[in-house]
């Protein structure tokens, strides 16, 4: 049995790239609002593994990588105690958490009970400082700042003159043995070894690219009907 989920990857191109530039010291609300996945928080719930079940308002930020909730307050709180959490719905969606990684995963689509998911996250792909004259320049490579952290976690104050640039990233999943692993060609493979031959043949042939969720989709359901 196939199932395809109704929710697509995140085709929000207005989300694809982030620059966060100080302004008085904090992050503007026009930023604050372009890092959550949904355009408002929506009605959902978080199941817990325990099978308790609780109903919330929700939102996922894409840049601390976390699931926000509002409370009775009106506070915009994160989910914590993550490793309890079976999964989270909200709108049409599906998220379970990848407790080795320690990411949030969004179920896409269900082939013969092998689950296809993606993570979706800023990534920070360049650093910038303002010099003289208030020209731009690349001053770190984004593995060596140590202001990403500072960003996801507290959405605080910046470096005076510095630009953090983010991409959103797409990394697809598989579900085997209760684990996420990468959908990755030997991973594939591992899911049906009785037709390795003829899956290797068809990737090539149809020249799959499986860094790309068509990709991905088109050899499982084409490995689901052998």
């Amino acid at each position: 049995m196939v199932l395809l989920c109704s929710s697509a990857v995140l085709a929000q191109t207005d989300k694809e790239k982030l620059s966060v530039k100080p302004s008085d010291g904090r992050i503007g609300t026009a930023i604050k609002n372009k890092i959550y996945y949904y355009p408002t928080f929506q009605a959902g719930h978080v199941q817990f593994i325990s099978g308790v079940k609780t109903s919330g308002v929700l939102n996922y930020n894409m840049l601390s990588g976390e699931f926000e909730f509002i409370n009775s307050k009106k506070d915009t709180l994160a989910l914590d105690n993550m490793h309890t959490v079976n999964r989270i719905v909200v709108s049409n969606d599906t998220f379970y958490y990848d407790l080795d990684n320690q990411e949030l995963l969004k179920q896409l689509d269900d082939v013969n009970g092998h689950m296809l998911l993606v993570k979706e996250k800023y990534t920070l792909s360049n650093v910038k400082n303002v010099g003289a004259m208030g020209i731009e320049s690349s001053t770190a490579s984004p593995t060596s700042t140590t202001n990403t952290d500072h960003i996801n976690n507290n959405l605080n104050s910046l470096k005076a003159n510095e630009t953090l640039e983010f991409k959103v990233k797409s990394y697809y999943y598989l579900q085997n043995n209760g684990k996420y692993v990468p959908a990755t060609r030997s991973n594939i493979l591992k899911l049906y070894p009785n037709h390795s031959t003829n899956i290797k043949s068809y990737i090539k042939e149809q020249k799959l690219n499986l860094n790309t969720y068509e990709g991905v989709a088109e050899v499982l359901h084409y490995a689901a009907q052998l």
